[in-house]
């Protein structure tokens, strides 16, 4: 540069000040890739930030569990006898959610195909959704939030209205698989993979798609808060599903209210 710059006018090059020169330099400073290190009051160190409050609340935790187990007692009942089972007879807690949608569909669709493809979608919300930003945050916005609260109202609704219909929407026997209108085509005639599985597999298709649908008519979100809505609509999923296993199936996993359950199972 400082060559070219030498040259005369007449050798078709201009000269450059040097103060100008240095100036224009100026103009396209570089961006650096290194972290930046004055961000002090945006941290916080691990110890004793951290470690502290996780050692109170482990120590909070563990005495409150300590004084409710010298309390209360353990409804425990008599030996397991292997030659009476328990009725009703369910799996533990975490799994019930997978026993309530036994109820209302194809063992295989329930057991397996439906928590494969779950399991799939969660893992697969990295690659969908890569933005860094908002990351950390409840919601990633204000308009994240109340997305939040609207798919766990429209979950519960739907979680409710489908089990109710199962419940008592039948006609003629009772199997109770297909969310309430597949006892309709079941008595109709049709083959049982038509009731058991390609009806469940639509009922949840379209609610998937209806709680789709309502977001972007309603908050016009962005893809980070599209999945929000998703996986928000999971977990109230999962939560509504336990709930009605844990403390509404009472004998032959009837509907029951919870006051009428066998003391173990309260």
């Amino acid at each position: 540069m400082a060559e070219l710059a030498q040259q005369q006018p007449g050798q078709g090059y201009t000269p450059i000040d040097e103060a100008k020169r240095q100036r224009l330099l100026e103009l396209v400073r570089g961006r650096a890739m290194a972290r930046p290190t004055d961000l002090a009051e945006d941290e916080v160190m691990v110890w004793p930030s951290l470690v502290v409050v996780e050692a109170v609340s482990a120590t909070v935790f563990l005495l409150g569990l300590v004084a409710l187990s010298v309390l209360v007692n353990a409804p425990l009942t008599a030996r397991a006898n292997p030659n009476q089972t328990p009725n009703p007879s369910k799996a533990p807690w975490y799994f019930l959610n997978l026993q309530e949608l036994l109820l209302h569909m194809d063992a295989g669709l329930a057991g397996v195909i439906i928590p494969t493809l779950a399991l799939t979608a969660l893992a697969a919300i990295p690659y969908f959704d890569r933005s860094p930003l908002g990351v950390g945050i409840l919601g990633g916005s204000a308009k994240g939030r109340k997305i939040i609260g609207f798919t766990v109202v429209y979950t519960i609704v739907v979680s409710i209205a489908f089990v109710l219909a199962d419940e008592y929407i039948k006609v003629g026997g009772s199997t109770r698989r297909g969310f309430g209108f597949g006892q309709i085509l079941q008595n109709q005639g049709y083959p049982e993979w038509v009731y058991s599985q390609v009806w469940p597999s639509f009922v949840i298709i379209a609610a998937i798609g209806g709680l789709v649908a309502l977001v972007k008519r309603r908050f016009q979100p962005t893809r980070r808060e599209l999945v929000i809505a998703l996986f928000t609509g999971f977990v109230a999923t999962y939560v509504m599903l336990t709930l009605f296993g844990t403390s509404f199936r009472g004998e032959a996993q009837a509907l029951t209210w919870p006051w009428d359950l066998p003391l173990e199972h309260h």
